[in-house]
């Protein structure tokens, strides 16, 4: 159900040349991934002002990788590249879902039980 996530893992296995899919037709593969792993890592850099002063730097960086494993990649595959949201006639062209909904909600409950800022002064 999950796949191997290490069967793509630092382009391994990707074809330069041929795309990914039919629905990535005339787009090399490793374009293709480049553009999606961009998206990945910009996601977070959205949570990251609401965090400020709130929470230590290796904590939060260790919260920012299993954030993209346990969240912004189950979304992308639930949305984009004909998952089961896409199936429901979910349309998601410019990253609404995807980035700014996962990352909005996901500061939302963070900062609910982490609470206000620590000012110092």
């Amino acid at each position: 159900v999950i796949g191997n996530p290490l069967t793509y893992a630092f382009y391994d296995h990707v074809d330069t040349s041929m795309p990914f899919s039919a629905a990535t037709a005339g787009i090399p593969g490793a374009l293709f991934a480049s553009y999606q792993g961009m998206f990945a890592v910009i996601t977070p850099a959205l949570m990251t002002g609401a965090f400020a002063d709130r929470v230590c730097w290796c904590p939060y960086a260790i919260l920012v990788v299993t954030w993209i494993f346990l969240v912004y990649a189950p979304v992308c595959h639930w949305v984009w590249g004909g998952g089961w949201m896409q199936h429901l006639g979910v349309f998601d062209f410019a990253g609404g879902i995807v980035v700014h909904i996962t990352s909005g909600f996901s500061v939302l409950a963070a900062l609910l039980v982490i609470g206000p800022r620590h000012m110092s002064a």
